[in-house]
């Protein structure tokens, strides 16, 4: 099945890279294309009526008639196609929502459609068809992802609702399917510490050449969990079992019982593997020749990406997967430099407002993506063909450069990761750079990183939740928060003026204590939450947030 996937890739992958070079040649051709597609489309939908599509010809026209929305404003219409209601936001009956919390708990229902599905699919297409020119090697052996499980639940009208990761991996081609280590059934199992021991038996007995999840934190989370589990694995591995120290549901094994074999050989090979890190198995020694991993790499998750090497092999190439949301992909990166990437014209039709603009913006105001300044932050806001209109994301993104006339952009950061008690504006971005400048500086290294605003008689302080490997000193652990204070004050003026002026209290280290982090990754994605796109905010004022690790400790700057 590789050397079939290769074959494919080989003769798709090259036309489909051109096709898309071809549409950002030419990107406002591109987009105007697709937004007479799409009103063309939906003017006879609910909302389309509503806000006259049928008048809708041009981008100013989109501005003139329809209004920016939140998912509060489309939630009407949502609500309305879950009963079971045609004609909403879209002419296409939604074949699944995908259902996300981002970062305020609420659920939100995305619709999926045939055509934003085909769309995304395109655009993944792409991505893959670049990586395998530039990476050959990865369809040598097998692939390891993890997806969140798709089912959660049906709407009142039967359609299926959850997550759209799942979604895809569950129906993806079967050629294509076989490439993968896993089964869908697999991240379908509810019991956390059984799926992952169940998705790593199984990849140990393979040789993995390609691993991909969007969030880094997971990549590296596997790469811990096999060190913890490797003698046990490796038992299986050897005997053909599937360890019964896990509440692995009866349908699983039986479905897994024709490809978990005994393999003696491929055991030896892990024993000798494990002696070169003192018996812990590492990814690196056991899957020398992983060619490429797809995650985030930029934003808030960066600094996972840096721990790699202690784990992964030197050589393997990091892409990043590109701007990517449960509500639309908006990137295709094109190589392995940095988090940025080519924005999807063919996709979504986007519009931007600049970050330095202290106000929020009127609905003629937004800029057309050709509009974009090198250098520059802004918000982005999307119509998507599955019925998002003007789409305000609450992401800040920033225009790295050019690729023809399609801008490059990277993720800076959600809008809402910013906190202001005295107009300091503390931004997310801000608190993760000063963390790992002064962190660097700090031998051992840490798991965990979050930044709380927080009201203590009445003035404002930072509280940095850290856990760390190695948990430091009292003496480095006062440093370091002395050392982080005056870093923020560094990145930001506002912050150095208010610390000054007493207006904000010194910065506090809050350690927490080891294996928290993962404690609570567990219990969030047992209570529901995407497992593979979790992620949280690295600065937050939700102080009930800090109430969800226990502390061994507390340093003030």
């Amino acid at each position: 099945m590789a050397l079939l996937i290769k074959l494919l890739f080989s003769a798709t992958g090259p036309k489909t890279i051109r096709s898309f070079k071809r549409q950002c040649q030419n990107s406002r051709a591109t987009q105007n294309a697709l937004l007479k597609y799409l009103v063309e489309q939906n003017k006879e939908t609910r909302f389309g009526r509503k806000y006259n599509f049928d008048k809708i010809h041009t981008f100013k026209d989109l501005q003139k008639y329809c209004p920016l929305t939140t998912y509060t404003d489309l939630e009407p219409y949502i609500n309305a196609s879950l009963n079971g209601k045609p004609n909403q936001l879209t002419k296409q009956t939604p074949i699944f929502y995908a259902t996300t919390s981002g970062t305020t708990g609420k659920p939100k229902f995305i619709p999926v459609t045939p055509d934003s599905k085909s769309i995304k699919s395109q655009l993944l297409r792409v991505w893959i068809g670049k990586l395998f020119l530039d990476h050959p090697r990865i369809f040598n052996g097998h692939a390891l992802s993890v997806v969140s499980p798709e089912l959660e639940s049906y709407s009142k009208a039967g359609v299926p609702c959850g997550a759209e990761s799942g979604h895809g991996y569950r129906t993806m081609p079967k050629v294509t399917a076989a490439v993968y280590c896993s089964p869908y059934e697999v991240f379908a199992m509810e019991n956390y510490d059984a799926k992952y021991y169940t998705l790593l038996r199984l990849a140990a007995a393979r040789s993995i050449t390609f691993m991909f999840s969007v969030n880094p934190s997971t990549i590296l989370l596997l790469a811990q969990k096999l060190g913890v589990h490797g003698e046990e694995i490796i038992k299986d591995v050897r005997d053909g079992t599937l360890s019964d120290n896990y509440d692995i549901p009866t349908e699983v094994r039986e479905l897994l019982a024709p490809v978990i074999k005994p393999d003696p050989k491929r055991a030896a090979f892990l024993e000798r593997a494990g002696k070169n890190a003192n018996g812990t198995l590492l990814p690196k020694h056991i899957w020398p020749d992983l060619a490429a991993i797809g995650c985030w790499k930029g934003g808030s998750v960066g600094s996972y990406v840096d721990k790699f090497p202690n784990y992964y092999p030197e050589d393997v190439a990091v892409r990043d997967v590109g701007y990517y949301a449960s509500e639309f992909r908006g990137s295709v990166p094109m190589s392995d430099e940095s988090s940025a990437g080519v924005l999807a014209v063919p996709t979504n039709i986007y519009e931007f407002f600049p970050v330095r603009e202290d106000r929020d913006p009127e609905p003629h105001e937004l800029l057309a993506q050709h509009e974009l300044e090198k250098g520059q932050q802004y918000y982005i806001y999307v119509t998507t063909v599955s019925g998002l209109y003007r789409y305000d994301i609450n992401d800040i993104i920033e225009v790295v450069d050019y690729y023809q006339q399609a801008p490059t952009i990277r993720f800076v950061q959600k809008g809402k990761g910013v906190v202001s008690f005295t107009g300091e504006k503390l931004y997310e971005a801000q608190v993760i750079d000063a963390a790992n400048k002064v962190l660097k500086s700090y031998q051992g290294e840490y798991e965990f990183i979050a930044a709380v605003g927080e009201m203590v008689k009445d003035k404002p302080r930072y509280v940095f939740l850290t856990e760390f490997a190695k948990t430091p000193s009292e003496d480095t652990a006062r440093r370091l928060i002395e050392q982080l204070d005056k870093e923020l004050s560094v990145i930001n003026l506002e912050y150095e003026s208010k610390r000054k002026s007493g207006r904000i209290d010194p910065a506090v280290l809050r350690i927490i204590k080891p294996g928290e982090f993962n404690r609570y990754r567990k219990r969030q994605v047992e209570g529901g939450r995407n497992d593979g796109q979790f992620k949280i905010l690295k600065l937050t004022n939700d102080v009930t947030f800090a109430n969800e690790f226990e502390t061994q400790g507390e340093y003030v700057a």
